[in-house]
C-alpha cells in the first residue's frame, strides 16, 4: 500500500449507524499490504471503530486464522492492545490469503420484535405493546484477502455457514473503474433484497455517509465501482427472524476490506 492509500486508509469515515445498527462501533480488519510481492508474512490489525481506520475497541476472538493459497486453514495467535488485536501470518507460499477474525460472540442486547425487524431497547426501555423481547446475541466476522505473487482462487472458497460474502471478482483484483463483484450467503444460501453499505473516504468527518448503499439482486449478488485508488469497505447485517419463542435472536455482521489501484 502506498503513501497516498495509507493516508485515504487513515482518513477513512464510519459513519456506520446509517447501516441500521444500535451497535455503535463495527469490525474491520487492514493488514500492512494487499499486494504482498515477495514478503514471506503480513501483519493484520482488528478492531471495532467508529472512523475507519482508527482502532478504538480490541476485537478479541478465539478463532483468528488464516486461509492459505491451498485452503488450510491455519490458527493465528493474537497479540491484544486496549484498541487493536495484532496478528500476524506466514505468506511463504505464493498466492492468495484469507485472513479472518472467524465468527465471534459479541454481546447480547435486549430486542422486540416489530413489523419483522429486531428493535433493540434502551435499559430502562419498554417494549411496544404486544411486542414479543428476546436476547439478541452478535455475532460478527471482519476478513481481509492479501496476495503474495500471482492471484489465486482457493482461499476464496465460502463456508457456507453463517453470513458471509463470496467474491465472485478477485479482491486483489481491483482496480478503479471496474467492477467488484460479490454473492452474500447465509449459511450458503443466496440472500436476496439483501442491504450492503460500501465505505471509502476522503477528509475525516464524523457526518460522512457510505459512497454507497447497495441491494443485492435476486441471486443474493451486489457490485459497486471504486471511483478512486485507496481502502474500501463493505459491510452488512443480517437479522433472521427467531425461530421460536423463548429463543435467543442473532445478529450477524460481516465485513471485508480491499484496496483499489489503477
Amino acid at each position: 500500500m502506498n503513501k497516498l492509500s495509507m493516508v485515504r486508509v487513515l482518513s477513512l469515515s464510519a459513519a456506520l449507524l446509517a447501516v441500521g445498527s444500535a451497535q455503535a462501533h463495527s469490525p474491520y480488519l487492514l493488514p500492512n499490504l494487499f499486494d504482498l510481492g515477495k514478503r514471506d508474512h503480513v501483519t493484520v490489525q482488528g478492531s471495532f471503530t467508529e472512523e475507519f481506520f482508527s482502532p478504538d475497541v480490541v476485537m478479541k476472538s478465539d478463532d483468528y486464522h488464516v486461509v492459505t493459497p491451498a485452503g488450510a486453514k491455519v490458527p493465528l495467535t493474537p497479540v491484544y492492545a486496549r484498541d487493536l488485536a495484532i496478528v500476524e501470518a506466514d505468506t511463504k507460499e505464493a498466492g492468495t490469503y484469507r485472513i479472518s477474525t472467524g465468527k465471534r460472540g459479541g454481546r447480547t442486547a435486549k430486542a422486540a420484535w416489530v413489523d419483522g425487524d429486531w428493535k433493540f431497547l434502551g435499559p430502562k426501555e419498554a417494549a411496544p405493546v404486544g411486542a414479543k423481547t428476546y436476547e439478541v446475541t452478535s455475532i460478527t466476522m471482519a476478513e481481509v484477502y492479501v496476495t503474495q505473487g500471482k492471484p489465486t482462487e482457493q482461499a476464496l472458497a465460502p463456508r457456507n455457514t453463517g453470513l458471509e460474502y463470496r467474491a465472485l471478482s478477485h479482491p486483489n483484483s481491483t482496480f478503479v473503474g471496474s467492477d467488484v463483484k460479490f454473492e452474500v450467503l447465509f449459511d450458503g444460501k443466496p440472500l436476496a433484497g439483501h442491504a450492503v453499505s460500501i465505505f471509502g473516504g476522503k477528509a475525516l468527518s464524523a457526518d460522512q455517509k457510505p459512497l454507497a448503499e447497495v441491494t443485492t439482486d435476486k441471486e443474493g449478488r451486489f457490485s459497486f465501482k471504486p471511483r478512486e485508488p485507496g481502502v474500501y469497505l463493505a459491510m452488512s447485517r443480517h437479522r433472521p427472524t427467531p425461530a421460536q419463542d423463548g429463543q435467543r435472536g442473532v445478529s450477524y455482521t460481516y465485513s471485508v476490506v480491499l484496496e483499489a489501484t489503477e
